[in-house]
């Protein structure tokens, strides 16, 4: 059997080695030379056809490679090059590879005189096949386009001998209508979602692996927090695609190309075959779409998840300077408690989107909802049958709990303590209306948060709304996140912190070793009760006022506190007493600083003026003439001696 003997045209020599060691799998396929552009090819094609005698066809197949970067401008550079081989050659076979080319791109391309066209990105085996076909006299026009993963626009060319162009009607008008363009931008984006969700599976099946292996060293912490940041990435990329798509497409245009798809069929009727994207492939493009929105939907969620799960393996140390309750627990403890806040949030939400609550609802319920995570978050970290020894006997009647100390006298003036076995979630559950209001209460834009995850509702970030999915809204949405999860798990310590504080058996499970003497306690709850304050007289109404937030938040060498912009107009119209107080205080000095400042500056200049200008030259002139004195005294000095 003769090889057939293959030319290769392309810039790219990494590309070129890996086509030709391919074709060397196959027997029947024989590299005779390797150029970079067509200029190059000409001397190689003129010594061959002196060589074979051949001076119309001096190889079996010229494999002409397009660049898929800078489309247009590859495709003219492309164009230029089959007529010219063309010109000289006529028999000589040309296969394009690369792309991707539009309809309209190919059919200048095929009456330049290409032969056939492969996209790069297909299986080698579909290249074999091209090679073959073409190098062997026939055409490669590959017409499934919408059964093939890349989607490609080759089902154009089987189409032109149908075209009214082709027959001689209306030779003026286009081939390729504007109408279809929409349509392969549709495909071409389909495309690339194809691509990223493949990708997404893979990082998700690794992120599935780390988690699996519950992950305690550092290498395989951080490579599940640089998983994540992939996820996110890939997510992102897929809503800009995902926009792109159908962004520019109005109602109008709309109307517009379904009347021309129908006048189309009309026209074309039912033997006249396939059009060059027919609307059936289309359609079914257009429901897969929508499908793939809806999972996009759960997966930017899963993502922020995952991410704010990847960051709390790393360390948690208060960087902030502010305490908080979770400082006291050890840093294993507080990664359990704040992973087991991340699992119950998504188990309410998933239990709220079953409940079909309604976004109108969210308000009048959120400190219901909020409870909820709290208490599950209790049962969950603690164990809902928890006990622990202690000198004193406590009595929970659901509501409230007192301690009885039991004393007797046993000829002596010490008090004996009767040692009970105490349920601590009871305990610590009858302390709800204090820590609503102290904690879960305040934590800020819980209903936004809610909503955005049940709704879609976009957020507000620095006044633009940013849809859901989208990598400013993702980004705020984790913020929001973290500090919700780091909030209620300061409500899960407080009160352990009031009814447990000096418990050994307590101290031993969850304390860090820094805090567990009586005095460091003392000291801490002390320090947790003077910030409870400081943040109730001046922290929070100095943030109403100048609309901001503080937010918590998980960063990779700790917990951190930045700051964000929201309107709190009705907040601030609520303020009394100190607060108000505080709020005119602030505005007072902020109406006065400016002129303070000027008159000091003003007042400052003037005394520089008087110390420089008059003490400094009466200063001056003063010590000039004594040192004139001084002068003219030594020599009266000298001339007496000389006399």
């Amino acid at each position: 059997m003769t090889n057939l003997q293959l030319l290769s045209i392309d810039r790219d020599p990494i590309f070129r080695l890996g086509l030709r060691v391919a074709c060397e799998q196959h027997p029947d396929l024989e590299f005779v030379a390797e150029v970079a552009n067509a200029t190059e090819a000409f001397p190689i094609l003129e010594a061959r056809s002196i060589a074979s005698g051949s001076t119309q066809k001096p190889a079996d197949l010229a494999i002409l490679a397009v660049e898929t970067l800078n489309v247009r401008s590859a495709h003219i550079a492309a164009l230029a090059a089959c007529r010219q081989l063309k010109s000289l050659y006529p028999n000589l076979p040309l296969l394009l590879l690369g792309g991707p080319l539009t309809g309209d791109m190919l059919v200048e391309l095929q009456a330049a005189g290409a032969n056939g066209y492969c996209p790069k990105g297909r299986d080698i085996a579909q290249t074999i096949a091209a090679i073959r076909a073409v190098a062997s006299g026939s055409s490669y026009w590959p017409a499934d386009a919408a059964a093939n993963s890349e989607i490609e626009l080759n089902s154009a060319v089987q189409t032109i001998e149908n075209s009214p162009a082709s027959k001689g009607e209306k030779a003026g008008a286009p081939i390729v209508d504007r109408p279809v363009h929409k349509k392969i931008l549709a495909y071409f984006c389909l495309s690339g979602l194809q691509e990223i969700d493949a990708a997404l599976a893979v990082v998700k099946a690794d992120l599935q692996q780390v988690k699996a292996a519950e992950p305690t060293d550092l290498v395989t912490i951080l490579d599940g927090v640089v998983l994540s940041g992939k996820r996110r990435e890939l997510l992102a990329a897929r809503w800009i695609v995902s926009q792109l798509m159908f962004e520019g497409r109005s109602k109008k245009e709309e109307a517009r190309s379904k009347k021309e798809e129908e006048d189309g069929r009309r026209n074309t009727g039912e033997g006249r075959g396939e059009n060059l994207l027919n609307n059936a492939q289309l359609q079914v493009a257009n429901s897969r779409f929508s499908a793939e929105s809806l999972a996009v939907a759960s997966d930017w969620q899963g993502s922020l998840f995952d991410s704010v799960a990847g960051k709390l393996q790393l360390d948690l140390v208060n960087l902030t300077g502010v305490p908080l309750e979770i400082d006291i627990l050890r840093s294993t403890k507080q990664r359990e408690l704040m992973s087991s806040i991340v699992r119950k949030l998504r188990d309410l939400l998933e239990e709220l989107r079953f409940s079909q609550v309604q976004q109108t609802q969210l308000s009048e319920k959120m400190p219901a909802i909020l409870q909820d995570l709290w208490e599950a978050t209790i049962i969950d970290f603690f164990g809902r049958y928890y006990r622990v020894q202690t000198g004193e006997t406590r009595v929970v009647d659901g509501s409230q709990s007192s301690l009885k100390l039991l004393e007797s006298q046993a000829g002596s003036s010490a008090a004996l303590f009767a040692a009970s076995s105490v349920e601590v979630v009871p305990v610590l559950l009858a302390d709800e209306k204090a820590v609503a209001v102290e904690i879960l209460d305040k934590i800020p834009m819980t209903v936004d948060l809610f909503a955005h995850f049940l709704f879609e509702i976009p957020l507000t970030v620095d006044n633009i709304s940013c849809v859901a999915g989208s990598p400013p809204a993702m980004q705020r949405a984790e913020a929001l996140l973290e500090n919700l999860v780091i909030q209620v798990a300061s409500g899960v310590v407080q009160p352990l912190l009031n009814n447990f504080a000096d418990i050994e058996e307590i101290k031993q499970t969850f304390y860090d070793g820094k805090l567990i003497s009586t005095r460091e306690i003392e000291r801490f709850r002390n320090d947790l009760s003077w910030r409870y304050r400081w943040d109730s007289y001046f922290v929070e109404p100095k943030a109403i006022f100048e609309s901001r937030f503080w937010l918590f938040v998980l960063g990779d060498s700790g917990i951190k506190r930045i700051s964000i912009y929201a309107p709190r107009n009705l907040e601030l119209a609520q303020l009394s007493g100190w607060q108000l107080a505080l709020t005119l205080l602030l505005e007072t000095r902020d109406a006065i600083t400016p002129r303070v400042r000027a008159v000091i500056s003003l007042l400052g200049a003037a005394v520089v003026y008087v110390l420089t200008q008059v003490i400094g030259r009466g200063i001056g002139l003063v010590g000039r003439g004594i040192i004139q004195g001084i002068g003219s005294s030594l020599q009266d000095t000298k001339f007496g001696k000389n006399g």
